[in-house]
């Protein structure tokens, strides 16, 4: 037998092998099923239109996705929440007041902060990221919708409501093209997609991921022992 013949049924034989190597779970860095309940308080964003709440609800049925058993209270928007309780700002004195008014034992809550906005001129022939050219003024898109570069960090942290001390805290930074984006005559920018998930989705799922990770339990193979 020749060398290729040896080199294609050693590979084989140890393919074998690795999927004979018995896998086992690893539980999530943080395991929301070890709460009776936990509220989520609907993401905030420096921007107009509807990111934060497409980011919120995605967001939501990934982590239901990851911990199906775990029960998420939806409590409402930030500023409906802190209003409830009679608080203007988001801090501990303002959980724990949240955890005794819903009945919630943690608390989750994120940002939807967009540090950069440049609308593009896309031709309606050409929709690759290669062919978009800058809108030199953004007086010039008025009253008008056109992709955008957009550069966003979510930021996410899960609050204990009884102290209201920070549990867990992440963030994740990403940049893409996205559609329907209006200006108005202020010069500001407005994400008001009707179809969010078909216009946001490129730029949010990779970072809602990132973010998800903690939750989700993963597998691995065990290490043989040779001795």
């Amino acid at each position: 037998m020749n060398r290729r013949v040896w080199l294609y049924l050693g590979t084989v034989i140890l393919l074998l092998f690795l999927a004979c190597v018995p896998k086992v779970m690893i539980v999530p860095k943080v395991d929301l099923r070890e709460y009776d309940r936990v509220g989520l308080i609907g993401f905030t964003c420096n921007a107009e239109g509807n990111v934060d709440e497409f980011v919120t609800r995605w967001l939501l049925m990934t982590i239901r996705k990851h911990q199906k058993a775990a029960r998420i209270i939806e409590l409402g928007s930030q500023e409906e929440v802190l209003k409830s309780v009679q608080a203007s700002n988001l801090n501990s004195e303002a959980i724990q007041a949240i955890s005794q008014k819903y009945d919630v034992s943690v608390i989750f809550t994120g940002n939807v902060e967009v540090t950069e906005i440049q609308p593009l001129d896309v031709p309606h022939r050409h929709w690759l990221f290669r062919e978009a050219r800058p809108i030199s003024g953004k007086t010039s898109i008025e009253g008008k919708r056109v992709k955008a570069r957009v550069k966003v960090w979510i930021t996410a942290r899960l609050w204990e409501a009884e102290q209201g001390g920070t549990l867990w805290r992440t963030s994740a930074f990403g940049e893409e093209v996205v559609d329907h984006v209006s200006a108005v005559s202020d010069g500001k920018i407005i994400f008001d997609a009707t179809e969010p998930r078909q216009a946001y989705w490129d730029l949010v799922n990779p970072l809602v991921k990132k973010i998800c990770a903690d939750f989700e339990t993963t597998r691995a193979r065990t290490e043989m022992n040779w001795r």
